[in-house]
């Protein structure tokens, strides 16, 4: 062998260990603990911000007036309706009582939303989140959450934007270790450009119910059982960090067999969020963005539907499957109350109130066993 082949394969294995830097990147951005969001959101439980965010004030498509607010939270303004009915394609009606159906469920969903951000302490932000993502060809903006349908949406954006040529084309990990450089992020635009941005692209995001998304967070990353090819990562990085808190004679090297209600203990003693089990309107900051749109993973598939039709991308790309989505059916009945029967009333009701902003929100309603407990 000559002199030129050691070089190509010198030049090939270090090719190589650059590839896999940036994997061990993202996959360690996405393990991260952000204690330093716990510590500031403890401080500011319960206060109100009386100074108006800088997203708040580049922020103008206005859903509700509180002047002719009503007894059930408020009337959608003109603007809003217009804003949606402009955007839908032109062969759907919006006279059809699809149209209505949605356009009612979209006005309780901000009547909730809007209610809860006038009455309760919330943190208010100067930037946009990072999870928020732009299409300015069809000009709408997306919030995207861990755990809430994010890999499947991220998916669609892609063939939108014109990266991919269908919604499988990519694997769950490549989608989420390669979005930001794919992608395009609403806080790497100019400001002048942001605010245009909010005034008048299609705004929307999905939530779930807290204690099904915190679940799934937990099969997927952390479960012994769990099938997700990157488990055994999480579970020596954040598992073993649980497990060596809460049990003093665990060590490192002793088998792996963390439970849910030590994982809900871990939540509930404020150690440190992922941004797999951090409060969704932290993510998306909804009190200080006015989301055109609110979609709940409850009702996903239509949600979804109408917001292809809102977009006029209905005609491009259908809403995918959730074959490259790692799911794990945490909102089975049956495999939820598995899993929570295992803890307490006093861990359930802490659990509770590490998620009551979520809930509020969101209009998600109190856990049934909650409704049953002392408090």
């Amino acid at each position: 062998m000559n002199a030129k082949s050691y070089v190509g394969i010198l030049v090939f294995i270090v090719l190589l260990l650059c590839i896999i830097q940036v994997y061990q990147r993202a996959e360690i951005t996405d393990l991260t603990l952000d204690r330093n969001y716990v510590t500031s959101s403890i401080k500011k439980e319960g206060q109100k911000d009386s100074n108006v965010s800088k997203l708040k004030q580049i922020s103008v498509l206005k859903v509700w007036k509180d002047s002719t607010a009503s007894k059930d939270g408020g009337v959608i303004e003109d603007s809003y309706q217009k804003h949606l009915m402009s955007r839908l394609t032109d062969s759907y009606s919006t006279n059809s009582p699809y149209f209505d159906n949605h356009l009612e469920t979209q006005r309780k969903r901000h009547a909730q939303l809007y209610s809860a951000c006038s009455s309760m302490g919330y943190e208010s932000y100067d930037s946009p989140s990072k999870n928020i993502w732009v299409n300015d060809k069809y000009k709408f903006v997306y919030c995207s959450i861990p755990k809430v349908a994010c890999t499947s949406w991220k998916s669609i954006l892609l063939v939108l934007d014109g990266v991919a040529d269908s919604t499988d084309q990519f694997s769950q990990r490549t989608i989420n270790s390669k979005s930001g450089r794919w992608m395009k992020q609403l806080w790497k635009y100019p400001i002048h450009q942001q605010k245009f941005i909010l005034q008048n692209y299609t705004k929307f995001m999905f939530s779930r119910d807290p204690f099904s998304r915190v679940l799934s967070a937990f099969r997927n990353k952390l479960s012994p059982n769990s099938t997700f090819e990157r488990a055994k990562f999480w579970q020596a990085k954040i598992g073993g960090h649980i497990l060596s808190r809460y049990r003093s004679t665990w060590q490192k090297g002793d088998p792996y067999d963390l439970k849910f209600s030590e994982f809900a203990h871990f939540i509930n003693s404020g150690h440190g969020f992922n941004k797999h089990w951090n409060l969704q309107y932290r993510q998306c900051r909804p009190c200080d963005i006015d989301y055109t749109i609110l979609g709940h993973f409850e009702t996903l598939q239509e949600d979804s539907e109408f917001v292809l039709k809102v977009i006029g991308a209905d005609k491009d790309v259908s809403f995918p499957s959730s074959n490259h989505s790692s799911p794990t059916n945490s909102s089975d009945e049956s495999i939820f109350t598995s899993f929570y029967k295992t803890l307490s009333d006093k861990e359930l009701r802490d659990l509770y109130q590490t998620y009551a902003k979520d809930y509020e929100l969101f209009n998600y309603p109190l856990p049934e066993r909650l409704k049953n407990t002392k408090t």
